[in-house]
């Protein structure tokens, strides 16, 4: 449906990508480091961890509604925002609106306390949302070890990996169709029914930014879509655009900056790719997706793909980059937006901002995916 990002060809490359899976000396330097009161964010290591009386191991919910199993091959999201985790059966009881059916991201966001957000740098890898596609390539219990086709990575040439609660997932493919429908508010109510004035009846699922369904209908106030097992159901027009496959998404860097700039406020997340909460480069991936373009899923692989861009040449839209160490890896990256500044999700103690270029770290260079 949209073109991914070209040159992924190293698979399981050891290079630390924003600092995930901190190897165990990471690991050490960070517990070492916790008294200094560091922040985990996109380039860092963990900095402190949840006190063992607020952590005790969880397992994957029993859900709501049993979807069609998932065993092997190719399988679906099941619900609003996946999460993926480097090993499975590691949560904890505070992440358990994140591992049922129905999920419930939003909640387990606002409900973490910084600790409990810190803990989870480095042990979580990505999201993928409702209808995302996967391919399964192990099982562990109640989890599920895939890997995110539409998350392009030099780490496995069939997408990103992680390990999921199988509860979460399904064999059963979303209705297929040419026009759908891409969520483009930072998250939307699916409702059960609909009149010519706009969707009724019952919240089904509280749906993120880019997530997408099989359109059915679209009227002025509302869009009909069909789920996950056929089942129709409304979303407000105003929370949708509509996209023809094959047609032109009319992107430009003005547009992607407009979308970013939604998002200003909303809290990090370590591994976040919905808006419930995003990580540095989770927050450009979805901008950029959920208008069309499709880049790689970490900031070292945006940082090697596109164009190259002088400083002094950059345009809003453009991606800029930024290292913890002069000869580090890529531990950074932000939105370009004019006047020397950037929007970026900066780390777990912070929230999407507007900032200084010249105020985050060891610049590294920009890259442009668009020329208009």
């Amino acid at each position: 449906m949209l073109g991914a990002a070209t040159g992924i060809t190293q698979p399981f490359s050891s290079t630390v990508r924003e600092g995930r899976r901190p190897r165990p000396w990471m690991l050490a330097i960070a517990a070492s480091a916790s008294g200094l009161g560091l922040i985990a964010g996109c380039g860092s290591v963990p900095s402190s961890a949840a006190s063992a009386s607020q952590l005790k191991p969880a397992a994957a919910a029993a859900p709501a509604v049993a979807p069609a199993a998932c065993a092997s091959g190719t399988c679906w999201v099941a619900v609003s925002a996946a999460t993926l985790w480097v090993k499975p059966g590691t949560a904890w009881p505070v992440d358990q609106p994140a591992l049922s059916n129905p999920a419930h991201p939003g909640t387990w966001v606002k409900v973490m306390t910084l600790a409990q957000k810190q803990w989870l740098v480095g042990r979580l890898e990505t999201q993928a949302l409702y209808g995302t596609k996967v391919t399964v390539i192990g099982h562990w219990k109640n989890w599920t070890h895939v890997t995110v086709p539409s998350q392009p990575t030099n780490r496995d040439t069939r997408g990103y990996p992680g390990w999921v609660p199988t509860v979460q997932l399904t064999s059963t493919p979303p209705p297929a169709g040419a026009t759908y429908v891409v969520v483009r508010s930072a998250a939307a109510w699916v409702r059960s029914s609909w009149t010519p004035a706009g969707v009724t009846g019952k919240k089904i699922l509280l749906v993120a930014y880019d997530s997408r369904f099989t359109l059915v209908r679209a009227t002025a106030s509302y869009v009909e879509v069909a789920l996950i097992g056929g089942q129709h159901a409304a979303l407000p027009r105003s929370d949708v655009v509509v996209h023809t496959t094959g047609t032109s998404w009319g992107i430009t860097r003005a547009k992607v900056v407009a979308e970013a700039k939604k998002f200003l406020g909303l809290a990090y997340l370590w591994a976040g790719t919905s808006g419930f909460g995003y990580d540095c480069s989770g927050f450009t991936y979805s901008a950029y997706h959920a208008s069309g373009l499709t880049l790689s899923r970490d900031a070292d692989q945006q940082a090697v793909h596109g164009t190259p861009v002088a400083r002094d040449a950059l345009q809003p839209g453009d991606l800029v980059f930024f290292r913890g160490s002069a000869s580090g890896p890529i531990t950074h990256v932000g939105m370009y937006v004019g006047g020397g500044n950037m929007i970026d999700a900066p780390n777990t103690n912070a929230v999407i901002r507007i900032e200084p270029v010249s105020g985050f770290g060891i610049y590294a260079g920009a890259r442009r995916y668009l020329s208009g």
